[in-house]
């Protein structure tokens, strides 16, 4: 004995008699063509890799900003750098002062 498929119902089924056009459901901001639509115009655009390319600042060599750091005094570091220079620093100046004081006792 074959089985019978259950048959759709027509009890169910909600008949308009008029869909509304789509222009009118753009224009209701509730609606789901409207969300998404707004979705869309907000959604981020990616850009290509060429873009970005062509937008991109050149970078400069390392011995051009060498160069350029040496005419202006210094790069620019970080505290790291600054400490680095200060222990530099004492440690010249330390120097000088021993060779001072030789100086001064081997001339007498």
């Amino acid at each position: 004995m074959t089985r019978l498929k259950k048959q759709k119902r027509m009890a169910n089924k909600i008949v308009l008699d008029k869909t509304p056009r789509k222009q009118e459901r753009l224009a209701d901001p509730d609606s789901y063509e409207s969300r998404k639509q707004r979705a869309q115009k907000q959604k981020k655009k990616h850009v290509s890799v060429d873009q970005k390319r062509i937008n991109a600042k050149p970078t400069k060599s390392a011995i051009e900003r060498d160069t350029e750091a040496g005419r202006r005094g210094e790069r620019k570091g970080g505290r790291l750098a600054d400490k680095i220079r200060q222990y530099n620093a004492n440690k010249e100046s330390a120097k000088k002062a021993d060779n001072s004081s030789e100086q001064t006792s081997g001339s007498e």
